[in-house]
């Protein structure tokens, strides 16, 4: 492991890292999405085996996310997201030549660890080296990783020679994210970590239970739950609702698709500035969920060129900050002793909204996943997004009072970057 002497350009390596490894497992689901046709003619699978393996890599952190939010406040982040590397680096390899459902379902099951692992420790591992006052962009900037990855993995997957190549591609990612999270990864400066040298560590108990009792902590991981229920239809059935309702080639399809995921890129950078700006989250997260619901709702019934690009723009932007302040609340709700406790709870949630209510709730709500289908899907997206919208508009009445208690502390202690 390298310690760089400057820690204000090791702070931006550890960004860097945190990005790419999130990168990994959404791009590697979302190349799924960019050849949703090809992938099923290619193997044989139906739309049903195709969508539960789309949503496969979000299914073990259901299971996993609150035991690893708890093991990384105990053990640190540095292990933990070393670990999740070499798991992903195997499975992606291993995708490459499975060829049966089963075989192709669990490597893309096993294929969403660095993305759990970070989701899980993001904050955490950010709050090891930026100031609160820097906290919000840094997570901004590294929850762009989502929209990136679907951007490349819907928009350019088309345009590769194979599905083979295409998830060659990713596995060399994955081996080359792993080895430098190895040279470079580390769990907080050393004047952060000095700061915190005194402070008592609180036992895995203490942290879950303080962590289960707060009202907050439960109303956040079901706004995930719901935002994430309406973002996944919509990345998972957008091109090839745009291929077989609108007509539109593959291609075109993607490039139109890659107008969300551009927009979840801005939006989760410049949504932070405008919450400063106006000084009123719940303003924000008010237009941002209608906005989005109509989007999901409408965007693919929009007249083709220019208006619908513009139209799905729109609808990433808002999506991309709904989605990105739920890797921030955490933090600063619960300080970075707890942080990542409170957001494996939050991420199971999401997780589930993620990986069960697509194949278990929402297919089978609109009568299955066909073209005939398609827009009850996204109708049901969209009143997802509305009620996770509601949800994160109570919050923040008490809630910006503990996020005041919590960044005066942190200020207090830890150095400006």
């Amino acid at each position: 492991m390298f310690t760089l002497k400057n820690s204000k350009a090791q702070a931006w390596i550890i960004l860097g890292l945190v990005w790419l490894g999130a990168f990994i497992a959404s791009y590697a689901q979302n190349q799924l999405a960019g050849m949703a046709i090809q992938f099923q003619e290619h193997y044989g699978f139906t739309g049903e085996q195709y969508a539960a393996i789309y949503s496969a890599s979000q299914l073990l952190g259901v299971f996993l996310a609150f035991v690893t939010g708890i093991i990384s406040d105990k053990i640190g982040t540095r292990k933990i997201v070393l670990i999740a590397g070499i798991v992903v680096s195997a499975s992606l390899i291993v995708r490459i030549f499975a060829t049966s459902f089963e075989l192709q379902y669990f490597a893309n099951m096993m294929s969403g660890f660095t993305g759990l692992f970070i989701a899980v420790n993001r904050s955490k591992i950010l709050g090891g080296w930026f100031a609160p006052s820097m906290l919000a962009l840094a997570v901004g900037i590294s929850s762009t990783t989502t929209p990136v990855a679907n951007t490349v993995g819907i928009g350019l997957t088309s345009l590769m020679p194979s599905v083979e190549f295409a998830f060659t591609v990713t596995a060399v990612i994955a081996v080359a994210f792993t080895v430098i999270w190895f040279l470079f990864g580390k769990d907080a400066s050393d004047e952060i970590a000095a700061s915190e040298a005194g402070v008592e560590k609180p036992s895995m108990l203490k942290s879950l239970a303080e962590v289960a009792k707060s009202p907050w902590a439960w109303v956040l991981s079901l706004a995930a739950l719901f935002c994430m229920a309406g973002q996944v239809p919509l990345m998972a059935f957008t091109t090839a609702a745009l291929q077989t309702l609108r007509e539109m080639d593959p291609v075109a399809a993607g490039g139109m698709a890659t107008a969300i995921t551009i927009g979840m890129g801005v939006g989760s950078v410049v949504s932070p500035i405008i919450v400063r700006a106006l000084k009123s989250f719940r303003i924000v997260i008010a237009i941002y969920g209608v906005l989005t619901a109509l989007v999901i709702y409408f965007g693919w019934q929009m007249p083709l060129g220019p208006i619908m690009y513009g139209v799905f723009f729109v609808g990433g932007f808002t999506l991309g900050y709904l989605l990105a302040i739920i890797f921030t609340l955490p933090v600063m709700l619960f300080g970075r002793e707890k942080a990542a406790t409170a957001q494996g709870l939050v991420q199971t949630f999401l997780l589930i909204g993620a990986s069960v209510f697509l194949t278990n709730v929402t297919i089978p709500l609109a009568g299955g996943a066909n073209p005939g289908t398609f827009p009850t899907i996204f109708m049901i997206a969209a009143i997802y997004i509305v009620i996770g919208s509601v949800l994160m508009f109570i919050i923040p009445d008490q809630g910006k009072k503990m996020t005041k208690k919590v960044e005066e502390k942190k200020e207090a202690a830890e150095p400006q970057l």
